[in-house]
């Protein structure tokens, strides 16, 4: 999509919505406004010079202009969207250049940006526009200008990073914060505080979105039955499953495994 260079806190802009195949890949290359890859299923692995960047599922990442970039499949095919701007009203240095976790309460926003990708309907140029800037306001607000001072940025990174590798090596059943806190030697609350800080979500959600990103790759690569990758994720509940899963993803279990994950999500 191309938007006159007039545009309001933006312009330039270009999106599309991509599903990738398996040996899908793009060489090194730059362009010279930003350029934004959300990973929506899938996965991407984005080395931006020498920064390796891998996005999982509602994981994403914000190229500055003229550097250099490429991209590979992080274990499957993805289904991504792109959007190149020029922010001209806005400031994105702060979210710019390394892996953003979308917000719970960006959902809906991107389902919609997606879906008029899709499908445009009347006025489509400025309803995507006007979405694309409310995702780009929405990540920084989730994450404060200063919450994490650049002293204490990369320590919080690696506390977070052993934090969810600990999550994903025990999806397969109930954790509580206090035990993850513990695995990687914290309190309860500064760990809380960190996660709080660095990714303006809790550790509760985390752990939740972790769990529904294991049990869609288990739709689409497994037989097992919804039940089972319920189970298998650490969700004993049936019902609670489904709601989770239709809460975050947009669509049930049987629906997203029925459409292939073409689904958002």
């Amino acid at each position: 999509m191309d938007s006159p260079d007039d545009a309001p806190a933006l312009r330039s802009i270009r999106m599309h919505y991509r599903e990738a195949d398996p040996d899908w890949q793009v060489g090194e290359h730059h362009h010279d406004i930003h350029q934004w890859y959300i990973c929506l299923h899938g996965g991407l692995r984005v080395r931006v010079g020498g920064d390796l960047h891998l996005l999982e599922p509602d994981r994403s990442v914000i190229v500055p202009p003229r550097a250099k970039r490429e991209l590979l499949v992080l274990r499957r095919a993805p289904g991504y969207l792109v959007a190149m701007f020029d922010p001209v009203g806005i400031d994105v240095a702060q979210i710019t250049g390394r892996v953003l976790t979308l917000p719970t309460f960006l959902r809906d926003d991107l389902h919609a940006l997606i879906e008029e990708l899709r499908s445009p309907g009347e006025d489509h140029r400025l309803l995507a526009r006007a979405l694309l800037l409310r995702l780009l306001i929405g990540h920084k607000r989730a994450r404060p200008a200063g919450a994490v001072s650049g002293l204490n940025a990369r320590s919080h990174d690696a506390v977070i990073a052993a934090a969810e590798g600990y999550m994903r090596l025990n999806l397969h059943r109930p954790l509580r914060r206090a035990e993850i806190a513990a695995a990687v030697h914290l309190s309860e609350p500064h760990l809380a505080r960190i996660f709080r800080a660095a990714t303006g979500r809790s550790v509760v959600q985390r752990l939740t979105e972790l769990r529904v990103a294991n049990a869609k790759s288990l739709l689409l690569e497994s037989t097992l039955s919804v039940g089972q990758i319920a189970g298998e994720v650490g969700i004993i509940s049936f019902s609670h499953f489904a709601r989770t899963f239709k809460g975050l993803v947009g669509v049930s279990p049987g629906d997203y495994r029925r459409t292939g994950g073409h689904s958002w999500g």
